[in-house]
């Protein structure tokens, strides 16, 4: 049975998928959609095994400064994070971090993207000050890089809400909640009281 850790971990792949600058093809590497399966199902082992693959794969093609390694390195983390192995996820995303500052700059929506799955680990280890200060820079990046109206704010400030409920900052948790539902609601053309 899976557990609400694996699933978390699970849709985190599935958010970072979908909202990162596509991967190359790795030459014979594995499925992410399969590890991403195999997170939801609680089969970590088998999880770590393929993104392990999926990281040698990525170097061996791309070297170890190229996004693509980036993208291995973030769903090998993944798959640490779901293990509940907080310093090698933390260690992962920060190294793909790294690269994807060198490589794209220091204000490009993959950092920030980055910095969301960082914000993760600091969350579930209850850091909750250090999830907020990922969590501002990533949404100022976001901000600049995709305008105020973005629908990939909307997840950031979901999180950022709940980091700063976390630490008794209801208001701005609020407030934080309140932008988010309007960028939702003006996406969909929903006109609100």
């Amino acid at each position: 049975m899976p557990t609400k850790r694996s699933v978390f971990c699970a849709g985190l792949v599935c958010f970072w998928m979908g909202i990162s600058v596509t991967c190359p093809a790795i030459a014979q590497g594995p499925d992410v959609n399969a590890i991403v399966q195999l997170i939801a199902r609680g089969d970590h082992a088998a999880a770590l095994a393929e993104a392990q693959k999926l990281e040698a794969a990525a170097k061996a093609q791309f070297g170890i400064n190229h996004t693509s390694y980036a993208y291995a390195l973030n769903t090998l983390a993944t798959v640490y994070l779901a293990q509940q192995k907080y310093d090698e996820a933390e260690e992962l995303y920060r190294r793909a971090m790294a690269i994807r500052e060198k490589v794209l700059g220091d204000d490009h929506p993959d950092v920030a993207h980055t910095l969301t799955n960082l914000s993760s680990v600091y969350s579930l280890q209850r850091k909750f000050g250090e999830a907020e200060g990922v969590l501002r820079r990533a949404l100022k990046i976001q901000e600049k890089a995709l305008g105020n109206n973005d629908l990939t704010l909307v997840t950031t400030l979901g999180l950022l809400a709940s980091a700063c409920l976390a630490q008794g900052k209801g208001q701005e948790a609020d407030a934080l909640h309140e932008r988010g539902r309007s960028i939702l609601d003006n996406a969909m053309g929903r006109k609100r009281p």
